[in-house]
């Protein structure tokens, strides 16, 4: 890898990632705090099998909560970014040492490599940490995209996980109130049959304009997997809809 190859890896590291992406989430600290903070009261309602987490997609685990990652006694972390090892030890590696959580990072594609990493990790539980809803943005194929993810269930059978991925984005009329359009979302749970309605309820709240993208992400659970969403103020004027959802084995 030439110079300047590592250096656009350094900076976007594939688009999806690299000090463009750190720095946009730094600044975004107080702006993102209300997502955040419900993504770890789901996260703290999950229950995983086991003590070892395959963590996907970790980058600086900026959207993570220490407390959950520390109930864990290894986890095997996994992201193309350069940066991420760094930057995700700096933000919860104090803790993560005071709990005598073993981590090992790995700078690996999760997603083109899961099947391998899976054999290799046979007793894990397995988070996606926002990075299935930027998979069509590293593959620009819509139709492999959209079948890799719908995949995805018949890969993990048998394996408890879960995932938290972007389902919509677009850009809004005007800067909203994140607490008050999320007080419906803050416990509920909506099955696929609901969840379509709900997510075009909650789309028009924010008085969406243009046009809005959909990350090829709707069937990454099975039907009957009761999901959360949760909106995302990512920057003023552009929200996103998350998915969160969690697969244990029955």
């Amino acid at each position: 890898m030439g110079m300047r190859e590592i250096f656009k890896d350094l900076v976007d590291a594939g688009g999806t990632g690299g000090l463009n992406w750190h720095m946009h989430a730094f600044r975004s600290h107080k702006r993102w705090h209300p997502t955040v903070t419900h993504i770890e009261n789901f996260l703290l309602r999950c229950q995983p099998r086991h003590a070892h987490l395959l963590l996907m997609g970790c980058s600086a685990g900026w959207m993570m909560p220490t407390e959950w990652l520390t109930q864990f006694t290894h986890i095997a972390a996994y992201d193309i970014d350069p940066l991420a090892q760094h930057l995700f030890n700096w933000r919860h590696g104090a803790a993560l040492r005071k709990s005598h959580t073993q981590i090992t990072h790995y700078r690996l594609d999760a997603i083109v490599h899961l099947p391998e990493i899976l054999a290799q990790h046979p007793q894990a539980s397995i988070w996606f940490d926002n990075i299935l809803g930027q998979h069509r943005y590293r593959i620009r194929d819509e139709v492999r995209v959209e079948k890799e993810l719908r995949g995805l269930k018949t890969t993990l059978q048998g394996r408890d996980w879960g995932s938290v991925h972007d389902l919509l984005s677009g850009p809004t009329l005007e800067t909203h109130s994140l607490d008050s359009r999320i007080q419906n979302v803050r416990q509920n749970a909506y099955p696929k049959d609901m969840e379509a309605t709900y997510s075009q309820t909650l789309v028009q709240s924010l008085q969406a304009q243009g046009v809005w993208f959909d990350h090829l992400t709707s069937h990454v659970f099975a039907d009957d997997t009761p999901t959360t969403l949760i909106p995302w103020e990512f920057k003023p004027h552009y929200w996103h809809w998350l998915q969160a959802g969690w697969q244990t084995p029955r």
